[in-house]
């Protein structure tokens, strides 16, 4: 079975869809650990922690290889808002 592919890379506009908001590119792997570290406590249940970790990497993906922002006319993959 082929492994899943995993950017190197996702870009992060740091606002709201439609804000006036630069955007950074940042790799994926820290984009996901500054996600987790910022929604995940410390005192959960491991599985509620890597459940949630690997909701975070779906999500992110999910907008990554649908270009969900991107097909909007949007230059970014994912924002920085819930």
């Amino acid at each position: 079975m082929p492994y899943p592919i995993i950017p190197d890379t996702i870009t992060v506009h740091l606002g709201r869809p439609n804000q006036n908001a630069p955007n950074v590119t940042v790799p994926f792997t820290d984009y996901i650990k500054n996600v987790a570290s910022n929604e995940i406590y410390p005192t959960w249940p491991e599985s509620a922690i890597r459940a949630n970790i690997l909701a975070q990497i779906s999500y992110a993906l999910n907008r990554v290889f649908t270009e969900y922002y991107r097909s909007r006319g949007y230059d970014f993959d994912v924002t920085n808002t819930t």
